[in-house]
């Protein structure tokens, strides 16, 4: 199963959401899982956010190595499971990638548990805000991806 994770730029929410998503598939024994993630603005081989990083760092999780991409048609087409962050993100994923939206879900869907539920709210980007709104980001991500790992460990291959 391939899952990508899809902000705007794709070097605060969607990095921060893949790595922990990767690092809890692994600890949920999920290793057919493959993550990834991509940004709707196209951003090409811009490193995380130095403050995403950070965070991340707090959590013994690796960041620095990432650089951005756009997310591709090839993207719509891989990927079992494509969260997005916004409804906005939803909206030009329908747009843009008309074929993916049956299998496109807002992360915040699962911030109650591992069954999505419908009407989520949007997570706000942290870009340029102070470091404890980026942990706060992070904070809904850790429960949302943690739900999302259950979700997926319960539906099988």
């Amino acid at each position: 199963m391939r899952v990508v994770f899809v902000c705007s730029g794709n070097i605060c929410r969607s990095p921060m959401a893949a790595e922990y998503a990767r690092h809890r598939a692994a600890g949920a024994g999920l290793v057919s899982l493959v993550v990834d993630s991509a940004g709707l603005l196209g951003i090409e081989g811009a490193p995380a956010s130095a403050t995403a990083v950070r965070v991340l760092r707090e959590q013994d999780l690796d960041l620095s190595s990432h650089r951005s991409r756009g997310f591709a048609e090839v993207d719509a087409r891989s990927a079992d499971l494509v969260i997005v962050m916004t409804a906005a993100h939803l909206h030009e994923i329908a747009e843009r990638f008309p074929a993916a939206v049956p299998r496109t879900r807002l992360l915040r869907e699962f911030e109650s548990g591992p069954e999505p539920q419908e009407r989520a709210p949007s997570l706000d980007d942290p870009i340029g805000c102070p470091i404890e709104t980026y942990r706060s980001c992070f904070d809904t991500i850790r429960i949302c991806v943690d739900h999302l790992v259950a979700h997926l460990r319960h539906a099988g291959p």
